[in-house]
């Protein structure tokens, strides 16, 4: 940097000045040649002329080089010191649900979850949505939990905390969970088709998330990593493979996402959602539970897997939020499902 140069040059320079004979002794050892120049006798005029010539040529050369070195031991170390790098500003959690990368990263996600329709809308358009869907969220919370919007304005994040926060939301754009997630809405479809009882949509459910147990586990090492799964896969899916369900998914469902006028929104609020629950779990009690509450499909912001996903029908968005929300009774679906099939 300038200011470490700058440095170095000045100590450089004044060690060089150091180093220098002053100028007294400089003039003695002028005096010094011309002495012994006469008192040896044994050189011509010219040649004592020559001699005397080469100590005034040092004298001034020595004089010269020590006002050089000066010079610029000088002007380094009166150089104007660089301006230090600004300081980026600590992300509140109000700044973090109206920021680009959030409506960035929801963008992509219900792109890759809307199939052809929102394709055909552009994702400029889809962007400029989801940015003004946010800034609902915001505006909401504040009109209905202005003291909870106050708490969201003062809360500082860290880089690690917006990272683990956003975490489980960047998840869902990924392929398996689009995928899984298309294939449960479709799943419970067929369900409300045949019975309203919750059996018959828990087998539909179970039937979809059994052959998927490596993909379960493995989002769910991703988005919470350090709570392990207990889950034995290895052990499951020897016996899962000679099994075949008899749930067809309907792909043509996947495209239903933007069929709806308020999908985009809707998909907006579930993203919002999961996030608040994600800064829950990081922020622990300095993190106010209206938000999430009030984005909740329950009354009481809690609410099991199956009655999530028949509520979040058709949006495969809102599935994934069921599912990253209790993916602990996901898990305990599989197992209990796996453990009949393997008696």
């Amino acid at each position: 940097s300038l200011s470490s140069s700058s440095e170095f040059i000045s100590r450089d320079s004044l060690a060089q000045i150091d180093s220098l004979p002053s100028m007294a002794r400089t003039a003695e050892m002028a005096d010094d040649y011309s002495s012994q120049e006469e008192s040896e006798g044994t050189y011509h005029d010219s040649t004592k002329g020559s001699f005397g010539s080469r100590a005034v040529a040092a004298t001034a050369a020595v004089l010269g080089l020590v006002a050089v070195v000066a010079f610029f031991a000088h002007s380094s170390m009166h150089a104007a010191a660089p301006s230090s790098a600004p300081v980026a500003a600590p992300l509140s959690v109000r700044a973090l649900l109206e920021s680009d990368e959030l409506a960035d990263l929801a963008t992509d996600n219900l792109m890759a979850m809307g199939g052809d329709a929102l394709a055909s809308a552009g994702h400029d358009n889809v962007r400029g949505r989801v940015a003004r869907a946010l800034q609902n969220v915001s505006d909401a919370i504040r009109t209905r939990y202005p003291e909870a919007h106050r708490q969201m304005d003062q809360l500082q994040l860290t880089s690690a905390q917006k990272e683990a926060s956003l975490r489980v939301v960047r998840k869902f754009g990924d392929p398996r969970m689009v995928g899984l997630a298309h294939d449960i809405a479709e799943a419970t479809r067929q369900a409300e088709q045949e019975s309203s009882d919750k059996d018959t949509i828990k087998r539909r459910l179970s039937e979809v998330l059994a052959p998927r147990v490596r993909e379960v586990q493995q989002l769910s090492a991703e988005m919470f990593p350090g709570q392990p799964l207990s889950l034995d896969a290895a052990a499951a899916l020897p016996q899962l493979r000679r099994w075949h369900p008899s749930v067809e998914v309907d792909l043509s469902g996947r495209r239903r996402l933007s069929e709806s006028p308020d999908s985009v929104e809707q998909g907006v609020q579930a993203h919002a959602h999961t996030l608040f629950k994600s800064l829950q779990r990081e922020l622990g009690d300095k993190m106010p539970e209206a938000p999430a509450r009030m984005l909740s499909s329950s009354k009481d912001g809690e609410a099991s897997f199956m009655a999530c996903v028949m509520k979040g029908m058709p949006d495969p968005t809102k599935v994934c939020k069921c599912i990253a929300d209790n993916m602990s009774e996901v898990v305990s679906m599989m197992k209990d499902f796996m453990k009949g099939k393997m008696r």
